[in-house]
């Protein structure tokens, strides 16, 4: 398993799955890039995946035969460690995948030469339609709680959670300033720091913060996180989806919750509505919505396992092109 460090929810995505694939009695080597977080560091050594944060690809095959011996599969999780996947599928002799998290995703050359492409939404299926390589949609899983949540009472409290660019900056600026005047206690984990706001920076294990929270706001993996965990979300990110709704979540699975379902920016006006004075009861069924919504459909377990499937044939393929 292949990536770069960041600290956004698609280090987490991998984190999560290589915790997965051991989980689920499969073994794994974690090569990170660009890796300097003592903290994070000892997160991945209390999760007990075995990583290593060289790119030398000399040195890294001396730790794949040290840790990993005889590989079956390289995936890579970023634009920035391809050229290094690709290294280690030649090196190796074995298939490389790589799965494309952002659709900005350029190093197409190389792109087209992997034995598979994982895409994770089917807005993204569109924009790479013209691979050369066979590509495969799967969502992105999250891990679900193993129990039911216990929840404190209702009592407006609204976790921001993302990592905020210059292009999101000004809904994120609109919608806390929103939220503040309506009387919402606001905090955030990610880079949102804001006069009025918790801010607690980057969070390993969000959990905790889940279980204060009465809505999450934020895009992605952040959506999904809140729905396993039976809270009600608001899609925000360069665009403003708003609530996610049994009307409207097909639609916006379609774009991964990224907020480019409506290309319309935040509006306080739009949100008053349902953030001004919200029903606690319409919220708490939101919640049980979603968490049903994840129960079916964004489990880390179900996505690991068609992963399994893509590399399985992946396998199977490289056997027989080695046979003939």
């Amino acid at each position: 398993m292949i990536t770069r460090f960041y600290k956004n929810g698609q280090t987490t995505h991998v984190k999560d799955l290589c915790s997965e694939l051991m989980r689920q009695g499969h073994q794994v080597l974690l090569i990170i890039n660009e890796f300097h977080d003592p903290r994070y560091a000892r997160w991945l050594k209390a999760a007990k995946i075995p990583y290593v944060t060289t790119t030398d690809p000399s040195k890294v095959e001396k730790c794949i035969q040290r840790l990993l011996p005889n590989p079956q599969i390289v995936h890579n999780h970023s634009v920035h460690t391809l050229p290094l996947a690709s290294t280690l599928r030649d090196l190796l002799q074995i298939p490389s995948v790589t799965t494309v998290h952002y659709l900005n995703f350029d190093a197409l050359e190389l792109l087209h030469k992997q034995d598979a492409v994982i895409l994770i939404s089917l807005e993204m299926q569109k924009t790479f339609a013209h691979l050369a390589s066979i590509s495969y949609v799967v969502e992105n899983g999250v891990v679900l709680p193993s129990q039911h949540p216990k929840r404190n009472p209702w009592r407006k409290r609204v976790l921001i959670l993302a990592q905020v660019t210059p292009d999101k900056e000004e809904n994120f600026r609109r919608m806390t300033n929103s939220l503040l005047a309506w009387g919402w206690d606001v905090s955030s984990a990610g880079n949102w720091y804001y006069k009025g706001i918790t801010s607690h920076g980057w969070v390993n294990d969000v959990r905790a913060l889940l279980r204060e929270s009465d809505l999450v706001v934020g895009s992605g993996r952040a959506v999904r996180e809140a729905m396993a965990w039976g809270i009600p979300a608001w899609v925000l990110g360069s665009f403003s989806d708003g609530l996610v709704t049994p009307e409207n979540v097909t639609q916006l699975e379609e774009t991964n919750f990224s907020g480019r379902a409506s290309k319309e920016p935040f509006l306080q006006s739009n949100a008053a509505s349902y953030l001004q004075n919200p029903s606690p009861v319409k919220m708490k069924e939101l919640g049980a919505f979603g968490q049903e919504r994840a129960k079916q459909h964004y489990s880390i377990g179900l996505m690991a396992e068609k992963l399994i499937g893509v590399y399985e044939e992946c396998s199977s393929k490289c056997s027989r092109e080695k046979q003939t």
